[in-house]
């Protein structure tokens, strides 16, 4: 077994997405119980920094932003100079690896079967364990150095600061204090995985009469565009959409009936919240991927072309207009949407 020493620093290296970052909070509650008198920091990327700045098991988060030499010079010198005990990569990738290897830390943490581990001095073998999801993959790295789960659940903390600037956004965008709501997020990354907007602007002119719920129609940075051609597209009522900072964001899911978006990052964030998610998969089999709340419902149509790669995917795939999206309908929603209201 891996000896950690009980005052240790340690530092938990998690880039890369939301999602990924989200699945990581369920094991700081974990070491924290098991190294109560160990200082724990956690280093992420900034679209991720409100998922952690503020928990209640994390004791300091470091933010990698990709910026002028200058500020690089300035954030490596820190990891370097700040003197960890422990370094544990969750990343597994170039930049995380190289910033485990850079901290010197006398135990530097990683999975043995990774490209890089030779950066690592302290190799682990998790493969015993067979993890499933992608929390699985986290949870047994952790497990390894002697942490203990009584279950694994995801905590995502929203700061009571955050959830009053968000009840203030919603009575701002008509929704107020015992209004029942829902959360139409459009937006993605992927350009060939956008569900079509038209598919999107009818459902916020069918709930609120079918279900007597009023539509936040919210977007995380970048996606404004997407939001704005649903807006477009939506008939007979007048509709806003939403961007806000990633605390709010949850204060918001947090406070609605169900949220429905693509696979990303924002859905694993809101079932993590315990939202049921309504989640389009296309791209992507969610066979590994899908959200693991026990209200969440998967639409997803398995055609014959996905999950796909830059080889297999198709023209109109690039113009927004996917198959795999396109075949999924405003009915297949609906009868999610009965599901999850019961």
């Amino acid at each position: 077994m891996i000896q950690i020493p009980p005052r240790a620093k340690i530092l938990l290296i998690k880039l890369r997405s939301i999602g990924d970052v989200v699945y990581n909070t369920a094991v700081y509650a974990p070491i924290k119980k098991c190294f109560p008198d160990a200082h724990l920091t956690v280093l992420v990327e900034k679209p991720s920094y409100g998922l952690v700045c503020d928990h209640p098991y994390v004791d300091e988060v470091l933010c990698f932003e990709k910026g002028s030499f200058w500020k690089q010079i300035q954030f490596y010198s820190r990891l370097i100079l700040e003197g960890y005990d422990v370094a544990i990569d969750m990343h597994e990738g170039t930049r995380g690896s190289m910033m485990c290897f850079l901290t010197r830390a006398q135990m530097r943490i990683g999975n043995k079967f990774a490209k890089r581990s030779f950066l690592y001095n302290t190799k682990i073998d998790f493969s015993d364990l067979e993890p499933k999801f992608p929390v699985d993959y986290q949870v047994a790295l952790i497990k390894k150095i002697g942490v203990s789960f009584n279950q694994i659940t995801p905590l995502v903390h929203i700061p009571d600061p955050a959830r009053q600037r968000a009840k203030d956004l919603l009575v701002e965008h008509g929704i107020k204090s015992g209004d029942e709501y829902c959360v139409i997020h459009s937006g993605t990354k992927k350009v060939y995985d956008q569900w079509q907007y038209e598919k999107f602007a009818r459902l916020v002119e069918i709930i609120p009469e079918k279900y007597g719920l009023k539509v936040m129609l919210t977007c995380g940075p970048g996606e404004e565009p997407q939001a704005k051609s649903v807006v477009e597209r939506v008939r007979g009522r007048q509709v806003t959409y939403l961007q806000t900072g990633l605390q709010e964001l949850g204060a918001i899911t947090q406070g609605a009936r169900f949220a429905l978006c693509h696979n990303g990052g924002y859905m694993h964030m809101a079932s993590a919240l315990g939202t049921p998610v309504i989640a389009l998969f296309g791209v992507v089999n969610p066979r590994v991927w899908k959200p693991l709340g026990l209200r969440d419902v998967v639409i997803y149509k398995n055609i014959e072309c996905s999950p796909c790669n830059k080889q297999t995917r198709k023209p109109e795939c690039y113009e927004g207009d996917a198959e795999c999206k396109r075949v999924i309908t405003e009915e297949d929603v609906l009868e999610a949407v009965e599901r999850v209201l019961g």
